[in-house]
């Protein structure tokens, strides 16, 4: 038995979440998004960075006029809304109910019709009763907040008879940068950050799964008018809560954020990965 068949990836995957995700106070990612006001920045007219992240996961899908796709943890629809003007069907599965209004309200908006709408958690997801199986293509894009990443990947592979892709960091995305910079100050702890990459393909790997992995690098541009902005941005995300604390962030974000243009930014270098695989259903 090899070193890496000796640990358990998937219980690697849950407990570096349970831990992440406890030190942040919330129930998970669906919990941080069933808010009105992020989930309108996340929507379908997101420009700048999202928008760079948008064409960067379609450009990687195998997409075609007949393909029916899976939209695992589909937000307020970015990839999904403009996805459907180039396939036949699209279904968007998406726990937080703040994104699924936005969601809702830009596809009746636009008029289109080839978008189903699921709310549940992609853990709670009956495929007979929730979903219309199988897919041509199924993703998820930096959506996977499922602590049984195995339960996930398995229900993904038994719905999906084409490719699979799972975008994720291999690195720090700017907010656990600076979680992991401000935190011990912040809050007396550690940040821990949550999984990455290495443990997706470690566990599909395990599972005999061997992904095509690509990794690339870009620079997170952070656009703000002014510090306060930076500020309101980052409040709740680093649980600010103490005159303290404020000042703690505040002159974090001054020693970081350079002028442009007419505000501010806040860069960071950022590696992400596509992870990719062929799926079961029908086999």
């Amino acid at each position: 038995m090899t070193a890496q068949n000796l640990v358990d990836w998937n219980e690697v995957w849950r407990s570096r979440m349970e831990t992440s995700t406890k030190l942040k106070r919330n129930k998970g990612c669906s919990d941080f998004w069933d808010n009105t006001r992020r989930a309108k920045s996340r929507s379908a007219s997101s420009t700048g960075d999202d928008c760079e992240r948008i064409a960067w996961v379609t450009s990687a899908l195998p997409i075609t006029p007949e393909a029916r796709v899976l939209d695992i943890g589909a937000g307020a629809g970015a990839i999904a809304i403009p996805l459907s003007q180039q396939v036949a069907a699209i279904t968007a599965v998406e726990p937080a109910r703040a994104m699924r209004e936005v969601m809702k309200k830009t596809v009746e908006g636009a008029g289109i019709e080839n978008i189903t709408i699921v709310g549940r958690h992609w853990e709670d997801i009956d495929p007979e009763r929730d979903l219309d199986p199988p897919y041509d293509v199924a993703f998820a894009s930096f959506s996977l907040g499922m602590p049984d990443l195995r339960a996930a990947i398995e229900k993904m592979n038994a719905v999906c008879s084409g490719t699979i892709a799972v975008f994720h960091f291999a690195g720090l995305p700017y907010w656990e940068q600076i979680m992991l910079d401000t935190w011990p100050d912040l809050h007396g702890l550690v940040y821990q950050p949550g999984p990455k990459t290495d443990v997706i393909f470690n566990l599909l790997y395990q599972m005999g799964i061997y992904p095509d992995v690509s990794v690339s690098a870009y620079e997170h541009r952070l656009n703000i008018p002014d510090l306060d902005a930076g500020m309101d941005m980052l409040r709740d995300r680093l649980l600010i809560e103490t005159p303290g604390q404020e000042d703690t962030l505040r002159e974090y974000l001054a020693a970081r954020l350079t002028p442009e243009g007419d505000g501010l930014v806040f860069r960071h270098q950022v590696h992400r990965a596509c992870i990719t695989w062929e799926g079961h259903a029908g086999r």
